[in-house]
């Protein structure tokens, strides 16, 4: 009977001893030996887990976490850049540019007309004898037109630069010597650009402001140098009517030929182009220009296309495939945040 007592004794001594240590355990924030940590522990404890979020580091620092920076720059501005597509017209700002914007590419008009539109061209080269007789058709019908001249031309027949603005055209650039440009220095073209600006300015007493490249060659660089030169369009066409050639791909370029290529490819705004040394040129005008009468054109320069263009003031831009406002601002020395504000987007 005493021994049972005792063992019974001992028993709770045992239990009391495990319940005084089991109590301490909890009381000092220990796991319990062999026990797996919550799945989804409480959300206090969680919370006082967590390392220090961006409002608590900008407190330490004095900074109001609305004034702040976000927490992931990229992925904000990535978000919230708008996206452009290929034919959108974006509005380039002018202003606060360190430089102007390149010299715009036209292969076409850019301003509409009430009616269908259409501006023929005549470059002016080497050939000068039929500049009266082509002068006397225009005049005839009573157009007047855009005539870009290589500017040594001009100086060898200032008579026949003055006639042709006398008769209310207008007389632009084709370069100095008419040579591959884009082969040429920095210091070569400039002087190229100002030495047939001053030519032709004397010889017709307005100042060019539109310029085509020789053989259509043109690029960047030279872009950037005509902008800064005064040139803020760079003129090409939209048909090439051949006139310039005898025989093209084994066919006989012939008066029948010209008539049909220009109104086969005539179209709203556009630009044809044609020499006032064309082998069939004179002979084929008239029916040019009736075709296109019967077909509602009205014919009109191309500067009449254009929207005035100088440094410092907006400018147009149609969105090419594969562009982005990055690039863009980038083409044009301007901010994407400035291109965005322009246009609204």
């Amino acid at each position: 009977m005493a021994r049972a007592k005792k063992t019974k004794s001992r028993v709770w001594l045992i239990a009391i001893a495990a319940i005084v240590l089991l109590g301490a355990l909890i009381l000092a924030g220990s796991k319990i030996p062999g026990e797996k940590e919550a799945a989804n522990p409480p959300a206090n404890e969680e919370n006082e887990q967590l390392p220090a979020g961006p409002e608590d580091i900008e407190e330490e620092n004095g900074t109001d976490s609305k004034d702040g920076n976000p927490e992931d720059p990229t992925e904000e501005e990535e978000t919230e850049t708008p996206v452009i597509y290929a034919g959108q017209e974006l509005i380039i700002p002018g202003g606060g540019s360190e430089k102007p914007a390149p010299s715009r590419v036209v292969k076409e008009g850019i301003l509409k007309g009430e009616q269908k539109q259409i501006a023929l061209t005549f470059d002016a080269g080497w050939l000068y004898d039929r500049t009266d007789d082509l002068l006397d058709v225009l005049r005839t019908y009573g157009l007047k037109c855009t005539f870009f001249t290589r500017a040594l031309w001009v100086e060898s027949h200032p008579e026949l630069a003055k006639k042709i603005a006398t008769d209310g055209h207008v007389v632009e650039n084709h370069s100095l010597t008419h040579g591959h440009i884009v082969n040429m220095s920095e210091d070569e073209i400039r002087d190229e650009l100002r030495q047939s600006t001053e030519i032709i300015q004397s010889a017709t007493g307005r100042k060019p402001v539109l310029f085509r490249p020789p053989y259509g060659e043109y690029d960047n660089r030279l872009l950037q140098i005509l902008s800064e030169e005064g040139y803020h369009y760079t003129i090409l066409w939209t048909v090439d009517s051949h006139d310039w050639a005898e025989e093209l791909n084994g066919r006989q370029i012939t008066t029948e030929y010209l008539v049909d290529r220009v109104l086969s490819n005539a179209g709203d705004n556009g630009i044809v182009l044609m020499h006032i040394g064309g082998y069939k040129t004179v002979e084929a005008l008239p029916q040019i220009i009736e075709g296109l009468q019967k077909e509602g054109y009205k014919f009109v320069t191309v500067n009449e296309m254009l929207p005035p263009a100088s440094p410092g003031q907006d400018r147009k831009h149609i969105v090419q495939s594969g562009e982005t406002l990055y690039s863009l601002a980038k083409l044009y020395n301007v901010t994407v945040e400035e291109i965005i504000e322009a246009n609204c987007l």
